[in-house]
């Protein structure tokens, strides 16, 4: 079952986050999408343990979903792209709060840009989200290369429907 992003299984969330909208700095503004999903990861002889022991699968489910949940995440303002990592995130309420710090990502076929290199820390990002409104605020900062400043950020919540796939366009009207 979804709810908001959020994928539910046997009493436990596991998210699978997608945000899109807007990045402002001084006058200008920049298109601005965030992934992020949650995943339990499960050591090999840990899972070979489980599936070679009597437990139905029920009761493995439930033992691997009393693991912790780690997060991963990607995002991307205007042609740049960046690695979330240090990934915090957590719940009041209908509230959800994202605190992160950005990684620059760079494609072999990618010209060389200036300021922080490939998988060096070039800023962070924290984000408030009203899970009810769909709708989110926060700011980001980022110290390297042509994005660099501080931004304030607005964005929504993308309908599952939309999520399927990175390069997914909503149609135009």
């Amino acid at each position: 079952m979804l709810r908001h992003g959020v994928r539910m299984q046997e009493g436990s969330a596991i998210p699978m986050l997608h945000y899109r909208g807007f990045a402002l700095r001084e006058n200008v503004s920049s298109m601005l999408s965030i992934w992020i999903e949650g995943m339990r990861e499960v050591d090999p002889t840990k899972a070979r343990e489980l599936l070679s022991s009597n437990m139905s699968l029920e009761e493995i489910q439930a033992e691997i979903s009393r693991g912790n949940i780690t997060y991963r995440g990607v995002l991307r303002l205007a042609q740049d792209v960046y690695q979330l990592r240090g990934i915090s995130l957590s719940r009041s309420g209908n509230i959800t709060r994202i605190d992160a710090e950005l990684a620059r990502i760079r494609f072999r076929d990618a010209r060389a840009a200036e300021g922080a290199e490939a998988g060096e820390v070039a800023g962070n990002i924290n984000l408030t989200i009203d899970e009810d409104l769909q709708l989110g605020k926060g700011s980001m900062r980022i110290k390297a290369g042509s994005a660099r400043g501080s931004y304030s950020i607005i964005l929504e919540t993308l309908p599952e429907g939309m999520r399927r796939g990175c390069n997914y366009q909503a149609p135009r009207a």
